[in-house]
């Protein structure tokens, strides 16, 4: 299927690749289909880019939460596990929404609420965790080994 976009302008995208927000994402409840597209060709980025297949301009700059936050630890609750059909842990891909204003430099991860994907089942959700997690955590900081 062919989808437009602001971004990327049109893109052939495999029915199989997308992912199902039930509900939305927090804000945006009425665009429910995305399709997860990786920062580089290699796949070797830890940064995405969820774009909508409804919208046009709707697109967010994801990150591996992991990448730059190794200690980062989230427990995924029973029901959530059976809402995304996700069996073990490998089946689980867990992604915060960056900010990028200027630069990368700049860049804020929003650990508080992230994106859990089963890219097997092609469902996904933002959850918002009870932790005290920051919303507008340092991107660069926490990759030049701070907290």
């Amino acid at each position: 299927m062919k989808i437009l976009t602001t971004r990327f302008g049109e893109l052939e995208v495999n029915k199989d690749s997308l992912i199902t927000f039930s509900n939305g994402i927090p804000g945006l409840e009425q665009y429910t289909t995305y399709c997860l597209l990786p920062a580089d060709e290699q796949n070797e980025s830890p940064f995405f880019f969820l774009q909508s297949t409804e919208e046009s301009s709707l697109c967010f700059i994801l990150a591996d939460s992991f990448s730059f936050y190794p200690n980062y630890e989230i427990h995924l609750e029973e029901d959530l596990l059976k809402e995304l059909a996700i069996e073990k842990p490998e089946e689980a891909m867990v992604l915060s929404v960056l900010t990028v204003q200027e630069s990368l430099q700049d860049a804020t991860i929003n650990l508080k609420a992230p994106i859990i994907l089963n890219l097997s089942s092609g469902k996904g959700k933002q959850i918002v965790l009870s932790k005290d997690f920051q919303i507008k955590a340092p991107l660069v900081s926490a990759a030049e080994g701070g907290r």
